[in-house]
């Protein structure tokens, strides 16, 4: 299967929401290859684009300076005697810069990057289970496609089988009850078809729901012995799994935190500049000074605990998906080998003998030596196996793609 290209991957995660171009419209038939590219514009990997963009906007916030404070004020004479200037007024300005010493720019820089990053393994993650739900509903699609070729091709084989019986009828080698069986096996081959018709417009819409396009119902292109072969075997390394690298960014992303929340406990010393000037008569003097916060009644202590307390969980948290994500590749793994088993030994033991059965009871019913009942038996026998054989199928392969999902190479 084709990856994403690495350009294609760096717009997906760069381009804002206004440099999108519009939506192409969907194909009527679709391939996996098809189903992956569509679904990377579904909502849900929208909204993690969107927090990623709010994450590299957090990131600009905090690169910036602290803005400067400008006072201008006044004074006048209001009454008694002259003790505070001796003048008709006073004006001053003052002009306070505060000057963040101790690392919390940087801090909060290093701390928004790790959210960057943790943004983008989000936005990831997103589309890896986006595109792994899809390539499932693609495969049972496919799946429902084929139950509903089987299912027409035995329908098929009852009204052959029922003209069969009308001739025999008309020159009176079969009974009434044969004729009425027959009509009834052929209600029940075509109620299977509506069936199998329901589970493909099921399928269908659930793609559809992946991409928000209501009114889409596409059909899916090839067979699942095509895709068997296209998919090959399936990939067991866990490096580039998107839920490991996401739980991973989240705890470094964690640790930076508690470092801001260290450094922001020293209070920001700001720098003063300031003249004041009367009128009538003119005197002038200046000022220089520095004011800082004397944190003695908060000494922010709860921040830092918190910020401890966050990377904890988040550690854990990383722990807990390792330990899921291995277990679930365990379980595939030995889902995805026991289904191969079956599957061989299903089309050795069953589905391989099932071709001749049809023709034989067809045969033996046309020279009188067989029964309706035999001859119904037998196609009813080969329409199960078929169907068996699209679903031990259709799990194999699902098991290869939640393996492929794993590994982070859908």
């Amino acid at each position: 299967m084709k990856r994403l290209s690495a350009l294609a991957a760096l717009a997906l995660l760069a381009a804002p929401a206004a440099a999108q171009s519009p939506p192409a419209p969907l194909p009527s038939e679709i391939t996996l290859a098809d189903v992956l590219r569509i679904v990377e514009s579904s909502p849900r990997v929208a909204v993690s684009a969107r927090e990623a963009d709010i994450a590299r906007a957090e990131r600009a916030a905090a690169g910036a300076l602290p803005n400067p404070t400008l006072s201008l004020g006044r004074s006048r004479p209001a009454g008694g005697e002259r003790t505070m200037f001796d003048a008709n007024s006073q004006d001053q300005a003052m002009l306070e810069l505060p000057v963040p010493i101790f690392g919390q720019r940087g801090a909060r820089m290093r701390a928004a990057d790790f959210q960057v990053e943790r943004a983008q393994s989000q936005l990831r993650l997103t589309l890896g289970e986006t595109r792994r739900l899809s390539a499932l509903a693609f495969l049972r699609l496919l799946g429902a496609q084929e139950t509903q070729l089987a299912r027409r091709a035995a329908a098929a084989d009852v009204e052959r089988i029922r003209t069969l019986v009308a001739g025999r009828q008309a020159s009176g080698m079969a009974s009434r009850y044969d004729a009425a069986r027959a009509d009834a096996e052929a209600a029940l081959a075509n109620l299977g078809v509506q069936r199998a018709a329901t589970e493909v417009n099921e399928q269908a819409a659930t793609l559809a729901g992946l991409v928000d396009a209501r009114g889409w119902r596409p059909r899916a292109r090839g067979s699942l012995a095509q895709l068997r072969t296209e998919l090959g075997e399936p990939p067991t390394d866990l490096a580039a799994n998107a839920a490991l690298r996401a739980a991973r960014d989240e705890t470094a992303a964690a640790e930076a935190r508690i470092e801001l929340a260290r450094r922001e406990r020293y209070p920001v010393p700001a720098v003063q500049l300031g003249r004041a000037w009367t009128s009538g008569p003119f005197g002038a003097a200046n000022f220089v000074g520095v004011t800082s916060e004397i944190p003695i009644l908060d000494t922010r202590r709860a921040g830092v605990d918190r910020a401890v307390a966050e990377h904890g969980a988040a550690r854990e948290r990383e722990r807990g998906v390792a330990a899921t994500v291995q277990a679930e590749l365990g379980k595939q793994r030995e889902a995805l080998e026991l289904r191969r088993e079956a599957l061989a030994r299903f089309e050795r033991d069953v589905f391989e003998r099932q071709s001749a059965f049809l023709e034989m009871a067809e045969s033996a019913y046309r020279l009188g030596k067989g029964t309706l009942f035999e001859l119904l038996d037998a196609r009813r026998t080969q329409l199960e196996a078929s169907v068996a054989r699209v679903e031990l199928l259709t799990a194999l392969l699902e098991a290869e793609l939640e393996l492929r999902a794993l590994a982070g190479e859908l």
